[in-house]
């Protein structure tokens, strides 16, 4: 039994994780960083939990042994979470392939205007040859992926496919997405939330107590003209919805009222993506398959 509950664990984390890959990949953030991020995350998880416990000192032993760390690695997390090894990093890459495109001379005309270049080196020759290939290699690194450096400027709009194997630069500065600090700290909070009720709700063994957690969705399916009145449909109900909790909480939390527990609710519209669905069932088979 035990067993079956970490495989099911570990096959949804899997997926709950995939998403946020994929955030962490265009924008250029790799395993040595997430590596960082999740040990930082299991040593405070592991600190929370025995602290829960009413304990105060905890050695860096103990710490290790809930987490499967050593204590050498629960010492090393503090102040690490931004140590990753640039080379590995392709958001850094392609900065680096940008500032040297608007800095070498070989890259430059006239009155400094940056140059359009051929993305291969295959046809060029000696070594005044300029082309986005060997562009890559001078300034991110010799093992680093043309392609992959490639596909996030182009993605980002720093430079432009022109056809005919030809690339121009528009854009000084590399921005793998068009992310405000205010966009990605509300993004964590709700992915924080939204995991934090389904915690609580996991150890849940009386019907009706834990925290409102309701999913409703279309049993067959909506077709692609009918999801965006879906979404209109749900956005000025949803809207109503809000405001009257709105109303409820400035009635019971405010000057007069004031109380230690931050709570709230938050609505989300989700698309299932079919991939991953697909994948967490393959897991979940695979995890069944190990039991028997």
């Amino acid at each position: 039994m035990e067993q079956s509950v970490k495989g099911n664990l570990l096959a949804a984390i899997t997926h709950v994780l995939r998403p946020l890959c994929r955030i962490a990949i265009r924008n250029g953030i790799g395993f040595d960083d997430l590596s960082i991020a999740l040990q930082n995350a299991l040593v405070k998880g592991a600190r929370a939990e025995l602290a829960s416990d009413g304990r105060k000192e905890l050695t860096e032993e103990e710490v290790g042994l809930m987490t499967g760390m050593t204590a050498a690695q629960v010492r090393g997390t503090g102040g690490s979470e931004h140590n990753a090894n640039p080379a590995l990093n392709y958001s850094w890459a392609a900065s680096q392939v940008l500032s040297g495109w608007h800095s070498d001379a070989l890259y430059l005309g006239p009155y400094g205007l940056l140059l359009d270049i051929p993305i291969s080196s295959d046809l060029l020759r000696g070594p005044n040859s300029r082309s986005f290939e060997s562009l890559v290699h001078k300034y991110a690194g010799p093992n680093v992926s043309v392609e992959i450096v490639f596909d996030a400027l182009v993605k980002s709009g720093a430079i432009q496919n022109l056809g005919n194997g030809i690339v121009r630069c528009v854009a000084r500065t590399y921005i793998a997405e068009r992310l405000s600090p205010e966009n990605i700290q509300a993004f964590a909070e709700a992915v924080h939330n939204v995991i934090g009720t389904m915690a609580v709700n996991l150890k849940r063994t009386v019907r009706g107590t834990g925290l409102l957690q309701r999913t409703v969705f279309a049993d067959y399916g909506l077709s692609e003209e009918d999801l965006p009145k879906f979404n209109g449909f749900i956005r000025k109900t949803g809207e109503r919805f809000v405001e009257e909790v709105d109303t409820w909480l400035a009635n019971h939390s405010n000057k007069e009222k004031q109380g230690p527990i931050k709570t709230g609710i938050g609505l989300y519209h989700y698309v299932e993506n079919d991939e991953d669905r697909e994948q967490y069932l393959k897991l979940l088979e695979e995890g069944t398959k190990d039991e028997l």
